[in-house]
């Protein structure tokens, strides 16, 4: 009898340790996905706020446009807000005019637009989303700008 009762306790305990085992690595896969789907917020948010951003920007370009640039690269690292920003309530935004061309993609061919190149940035840190965005602003008449090329930057180490 004492023999028998010690093998049930060694099954009940190796059967508790497999169990306990069982709710860890469940418990751990939890964790997994409820970080992983933080992170997707965190991008959705961000790419929301650079989106939000560029039409602020839109505003803008409409309100005050920006002189001709001389130098028209756009900003080398613009996760880290290196240069001339203006805030918006959804992050950071850098304005360019490229100058008219008669060539615009989507634009009636021969009419003159002048052309702006805007960089918008989120405001969140943790997943930070860079959009860049060239409108065509016809010179004709006034209208709204209209977004002929747009992109999407991602980090560079």
């Amino acid at each position: 009898m004492k023999r028998q009762r010690g093998v049930v306790l060694l099954l009940a305990l190796v059967l508790s340790l497999l169990l306990g085992l069982l709710a860890a690595s469940a418990l751990r896969d939890a964790l997994l996905e409820t970080r992983m789907s933080g992170y997707l917020r965190d991008g959705l948010q961000a790419f929301e706020q650079a989106e939000a951003t560029l039409q602020a920007a839109e505003d803008e370009v409409l309100r005050a446009p920006p002189a001709l640039c001389q130098v028209c690269l756009p900003p080398a690292r613009p996760h880290e807000l290196e240069g001339q920003w203006q805030a918006s309530n959804a992050g950071f935004f850098q304005l360019q005019n490229l100058g008219v061309s008669t060539r615009a993609l989507h634009m009636p061919e021969g009419e003159p637009v002048t052309l702006y190149r805007v960089t918008a940035v989120s405001r969140q840190l943790a997943a930070r989303q860079v959009l860049e965005t060239v409108y065509a602003v016809p010179a004709a008449q006034a209208q709204a700008p209209q977004r002929i090329l747009w992109r999407q930057r991602l980090k560079e180490d």
